[in-house]
Parts: C-alpha cells; sequence; structure tokens
C-alpha cells in the first residue's frame, strides 16, 4: 500500500469514528428544548408578567389551573387571558412564532404557595411527541405534578427552575 493510500485510509477512518461519536451522543430530546435557548429571554419576561397578573388577580393560596393561552387549532383564533395587558400578549404570540406555531397552550397554577407555569407544545403530536416547558421554584412539585397526571414523561432540568418535560 502506497502511503497515500494509508494517508487517505487513515483519514476515513477517523472520519468515521468522529461521526459515530457524533451520532451515539446526540439526544433528540434535547432538540426540542432549543427554542427555550434560544428565547430563554422572552420566557423569563412571560414568566414575570404571568405572575405579577395572577397575584394581582387572586390572593388565595391555591389556584387551579388557568389557562393564560390557548390556540384552539383550525377551529378558532388563540385564546388569550382576558386581563392580559397588550405586552404580555405579544410576548406570548411572539414565542408560538418563534415555535412555528406548536406552542398550544400556556397555563398557570398555584399549589401550596409556589407557582407552576407550563408552556405546552406539540398538543396533537403534529411535529413529534408533546413537550412542555416548564417554570416552578421547587422540582418535587413538578414531579408531583406530572406523576398525578395518567401520561409517562422524562423530566429534563433546563435552568434554574426550569424544566423541559417529555410527555411519552
Amino acid at each position: 500500500m502506497s502511503r497515500r493510500t494509508r494517508i487517505f485510509l487513515g483519514m476515513t477512518i477517523i472520519l468515521m469514528l468522529a461521526a459515530a461519536g457524533f451520532i451515539t451522543r446526540y439526544d433528540p430530546s434535547q432538540a426540542k428544548y432549543e427554542i427555550f435557548r434560544e428565547y430563554r429571554g422572552q420566557f423569563d419576561a412571560v414568566k414575570s408578567e404571568t405572575l405579577l397578573l395572577m397575584d394581582s388577580l387572586d390572593e388565595r393560596s391555591n389556584i387551579g389551573n388557568t389557562f393564560i393561552y390557548s390556540n384552539n387549532g383550525n377551529a378558532a383564533a388563540p385564546q388569550l387571558h382576558e386581563s392580559m395587558n397588550t405586552g404580555l400578549q405579544d410576548k406570548i404570540r411572539q414565542l408560538a412564532s418563534w415555535s412555528r406555531d406548536s406552542l398550544d397552550f400556556v397555563r398557570y397554577s398555584r399549589q401550596d404557595g409556589k407557582p407552576l407555569l407550563r408552556f405546552i407544545f406539540d398538543w396533537e403530536r403534529e411535529h413529534g411527541p408533546t413537550y412542555h416547558i416548564v417554570y416552578c421554584t421547587s422540582q418535587s412539585m413538578v414531579e408531583q405534578t406530572y406523576a398525578a397526571e395518567p401520561v409517562k414523561y422524562k423530566l429534563n432540568s433546563l435552568a434554574d427552575g426550569w424544566y423541559g418535560i417529555e410527555i411519552e
């Protein structure tokens, strides 16, 4: 074998090993949370404004699920909570646009005085499995909330107080 052939064969083997390493380490479940990584500031802004809005509306310790945003699919125009100001509405609409309209719901609840804000994507599984991006100061409360639902899920930590939930 000539020197040139050995070099070419060596480079080919190195490229194949690198590709195999990339493929085995690639986690497609993390790709769906790219919207959070890219637009984290927008998620934080929606969270802050929603917490202020909900605190001003109700002083009780626990609030059941309140729909802040609902994209009713093709049947009707998206619904926004009646008490939202236009700034918060625009922020949520922008997130929906950036998600290519896979943001279906934004829900708020409070349990034991702790807020739980859920951004629910791909509810009807048109683009893959349903997933949620969730804000809560207590991971155990997030786990409790999803354990009570009749679904299997996988919890991923995204940032301080932010979680990704894959619904199987």
